[in-house]
């Protein structure tokens, strides 16, 4: 049934769109209509050279492309790039909750049909930007806000001049230059306030705001030089909650105590959940300035861009523990998740022409930092007491303790029965030192039969560096007024610090909405930094032992990466039919050195590694146009992907349970992962008409290899667990392990509908509204090789559906929009024990609104997630009945709340 649904749906879609196209051809449009044409941000069908961001982009484009307007993305409510990708046909975003990311509402990276966000390739004005995520590829967009974006173009089928490592595409984000707008000086201020309805409703800080300035100006006798220049800043706050698992699932029934395949298991239990409140601090700030220079030859531009995004968090956590079968346990946690990210590039340019002849060329610099700053992990914990939780997971989503005996009720929401017991701590971060240039030759022919020769070569050398540096040795704890302090080594049962209800900080109001039946506090942050960041790096004789070269250098790798590129491609026509062959090829050069320990806890060296590897990618692409309407296009390529540096020579972490020292999981990189290839198979059909209205229906078809998936697997007993390891630690059978590996063979195809129109021939208001809309429906398969999984799964994140719907309203003076995003489900990673991880549909309602008065002045509102939905729901399977049991992850059902927004500008 799986593989007719998407051939049936290509059918209908063509069908609809024969029947549109032919009221798109329609010679009597009357007088009305035509006026009503100008008011819209229309296609000229006699472009040849489009607009960057406008419908003719797309329509005269070699390749399947989606661009998205300046317009289009202030529609959407969001201060954030990535969000507003999200509702381009066949993309989707999305943020995990590994350094509690989901928590902020905000997505972190995009995919094009599903493919993971490292398949794609991602570029600034066609230069490629650095990296601030070693453990991945793809490009962190929190940097980027939609404030200083003129248009953004999405490639699905690129063409051999474009990067050869995009098996997704390529996401071209376009800034603006002087020459973008109508007169030769505009100006604008624009100052958004917002209000998150979650935080407010906790009694928590809950409000914030934007500010941003543009200036563009033409000069020059012939106004040939430009300038245009943008800053901004933003500030606010918000609040998460977040529900999980906190140990691994067990079957109720005895008698299958040592199935390996949970999945036929019957009934799972976990023995232990955990309850927390996100809070966070969010400021994205930044600018971008560009000159240009237009001669009657040669043009020439500079361009530089800065991007920062820092997010000051905190996680409280409450932990209630059955241990064992007679016992249960009260435990609280505390951990700060900031995080720093900047990118800042410099791009300097220019196009040049000789007769037939025309030379494109250009040089960046760009640096990207991701540094997480004097994280600190807090534990607080008090006596057993004899008993059993009972857990009531009739909401599957908040497992609560409905049935459980009033006194351990008591017990586990009263704030004195946990005492401040450790901390522990450390600082990581990344950066990417990038520097490319390339030079495109294009050769006009006037021969009738081709018509240009395209050419390029292009040079890229990056380098990265990653640290994480433990703030004691062997990771190990500051216990409260233990032997760093002079004092003994309290355990967990008796803690010497003061109580829950006794240290500094604040109480929630009502709490996960009244279902936590008891007062939760937040810790004061200061306080909990002043137990432990005054100590890093310090010897402990008393406790820990003295602070070594294995403690500073365990996690921490350098690598560098030279990349070299050059590529040929021909157009020809033949009447209608343009036909587009070429061919690129990729050298890539691979160093990088990690610290290798001694084995004796205290010394080691750091040494080298390093792979060269080539990749001829040709491609073909066709396009018949049977008038200027219409465009059928196929296209067949071959492309690929790099593994990321730091699934090659990354760290390894280590999650440990407080109270045994049992080891409950570990991250570890794979040093011989394998490039990703791809062959891709693309057919569409698009028609356009002269409203601004279009119809595109595509197919796709791709076959990868080596495809990178995170797998999962237990391990036995192992006395040299390497890197940083706390005293006392112990490693038993069946610890999860993660680690990236290459799979075997895997497919994916689908089809992809898209369709947007005003109602321009409608009498009055009428006239005014449209709809906009896209449904991608898709299958995968993939064999990942695995023992435990002998059978094909899904490509992770790749959700079978996906969909946008928009309702607008257009005039001269009021924008309003209605959109609904819908992501399916999506596999996310292989577990060994049977229940693969999945993130469940999110689905997203948003409202935008603006008005533009007399004297250049325009005021909004804005509502996102306005139905309230959840922001992040990672399970143990594909159902919804078992909340993800993940051990990097604190919180696998999180909620975020609605956002409001109110903006106001000045045009002048």
């Amino acid at each position: 049934m799986r593989s007719t649904l998407p051939h049936a749906l290509l059918s209908l879609s063509i069908t609809l769109a024969l029947c549109h196209v032919t009221t798109a051809h329609a010679d009597d449009i009357d007088a009305k209509v035509e006026k009503k044409v100008t008011a819209l941000s229309g296609m000229n069908v006699d472009a040849q050279v489009p607009a960057a961001g406008t419908v003719d982009e797309q329509r005269l484009s070699a390749g399947v492309t989606t661009v998205m307007s300046k317009q289009e993305i202030d529609a959407v409510p969001t201060a954030n790039i990535a969000d507003v990708l999200s509702h381009l046909p066949g993309l989707s975003s999305y943020s995990d909750m590994h350094l509690g990311q989901a928590a902020t509402g905000e997505s972190e990276y995009v995919t094009i049909r599903g493919l993971d966000s490292s398949y794609n390739a991602y570029t600034l004005n066609g230069f490629a930007l650095p990296e601030t995520d070693s453990s991945t590829r793809a490009i962190s967009l929190n940097m980027l806000a939609p404030f200083g974006i003129q248009s953004v173009k999405v490639s699905k089928t690129p063409t051999p001049d474009m990067p050869g490592d995009s098996i997704g595409g390529t996401i071209d984000m376009r800034t603006p230059t002087a020459f973008d707008f109508a007169g030769d000086t505009y100006a604008k201020s624009t100052a958004q306030g917002r209000m998150n309805d979650l935080a407010g409703h906790r009694g928590l800080p809950d409000k914030g705001g934007m500010f941003q300035q543009e200036v563009a100006h033409r000069f020059g006798a012939s106004k040939q030089f430009g300038i245009y220049a943008a800053g901004y800043y933003g500030k606010y706050d918000n609040a998460a909650e977040a529900v999980a698992p906190n140990s691994q699932y067990t079957p109720i029934d005895p008698r299958q105590a040592k199935a390996t395949d949970l999945s036929q298991a019957g009934p799972l239990q976990s023995s232990q959940y955990k309850y927390s409140v996100y809070t966070n601090r969010i400021k994205r700030y930044g600018g971008n300035v560009s000159l240009d220079w237009n001669g009657e030859t040669t043009s020439l531009f500079a361009r530089a861009l800065y991007g920062a995004y820092d997010v000051q968090g905190e996680q409280n956590q409450m932990s209630a523990r059955n241990q064992g079968t007679t016992q249960v346990l009260r435990g609280g946690y505390f951990n700060t998740r900031d995080i720093k990210e900047k990118t800042a590039t410099l791009q300097l340019g220019g196009s040049s022409a000789a007769d037939a002849l025309t030379l494109d060329y250009g040089t960046s610099y760009g640096v990207g930092y991701r540094n997480v700053p004097d994280h600190v992990e807090a534990s607080l914990y008090g006596a057993q007491t004899p008993g059993q939780f009972q857990f009531d997971l009739g909401n599957p989503t908040f497992p609560s303790l409905a049935g459980t005996p009033a006194a351990l009720r008591n017990y586990v929401y009263n704030l004195s029965t946990d005492s401040f017991w450790k901390t522990q701590g450390g600082d990581a971060g990344s950066k990417d030192t990038r520097i490319n240039a390339h030079v495109d030759g294009t050769y006009a022919f006037n021969d009738a039969a081709i018509e240009s020769l395209k050419f390029g070569v292009a040079a890229d050398t990056s380098k990265r560096n990653a640290y994480d540096h433990p703030f004691t040795h062997d990771d190990n704890n500051f216990v409260y007024g233990g032997p760093f302090f002079g004092g003994p080594n309290y355990p967990s049962s008796a803690p010497g610090g003061p109580s829950l209800a006794d240290l500094p900080g604040r109480l929630v109001t009502r709490p996960f909405g009244g279902r936590y039946a008891g007062p939760f506090k937040l810790i004061d942050r200061q306080w909990v930094l002043d137990q432990a960041v005054p100590y890093k790096y310090l010897d402990d004789p008393n406790g820990a032992g003295n602070y070594t070269a294995n403690d500073y250098n365990a996690n921490t790798t350098s690598s560098r990466e030279n990349i070299f590129a050059g590529y040929l491609m021909a157009t020809f026509r033949v009447q209608d039919l343009t036909v587009t062959p070429g061919v690129r090829y990729e050298l890539t050069d691979y160093s990088s050195t990690a610290w290798r320990s001694n084995g004796d806890d205290a010394t080691g060296a750091f040494v080298g590694q390093g792979r060269r590897y080539g990749e001829l990618l040709p491609g073909i692409n066709l396009n018949y146009r049977p008038d200027e309407l219409t465009v059928y296009r196929a296209s067949l390529r071959r492309s690929f992907s790099r593994p990321a540096f730091g699934l090659i020579s990354g760290q390894t972490t280590y999650s440990i349970d407080d109270i045994s020292g049992q080891v409950v999981g570990i991250s570890e990189p794979n040093p011989d992962l394998r490039p990703t290839t791809a062959d891709n198979l693309d057919l569409s059909a698009e028609f356009y008409d002269r409203t601004g209205g279009l119809l595109t229906a595509s197919a796709y078809y791709k076959r990868l290899s080596d495809f990178i998936y995170t797998s999962q697997s237990s391990t036995g007993n192992d006395s040299t667990l390497g890197g940083n390891v706390p005293t006392g630690t112990v490693l038993t059978g069946g610890v999860p392990v993660s680690m990236p590996e290459n799979g075997g063979d895997a497919k994916i195809y689908g089809v992809e509908v898209a369709l947007r129109k005003q109602f321009v021939t409608l009498p009055g208001i009428w006239s005014h509204l449209g709809v906009a809309g896209n449904l991608t429906v898709q299958h995968s398969s993939a064999h990942s090789g695995r023992e435990d999984h002998p059978g094909s799964t899904w490509l992770p994140r790749a959700p079978e559906r996906m969909y946008n719907a928009d309702l607008f309203y257009h005039d001269d003076r009021l924008h309003a929009d209605l959109i609904y995003n819908y992501t399916g489900l999506q596999l996310i990673g292989l577990n060994g024990n049977g229940l693969d991880y999945y993130l469940q549909p999110m689905k997203t309602l948003d409202f935008s609104a603006t008005y533009d008065l007399p004297y250049g002045i325009g005021v909004g509102i804005s509502v996102k997630n306005l139905l309230d939905h959840a922001t992040f729901h990672e399970t143990s399977g594909k159902s919804r009945r078992y909340l993800a049991y993940d051990p990097g992850a604190d919180g696998a059902y999180v909620e975020t709340g609605r956002v409001y927004m109110v903006n106001l500008s000045y045009t002048f």
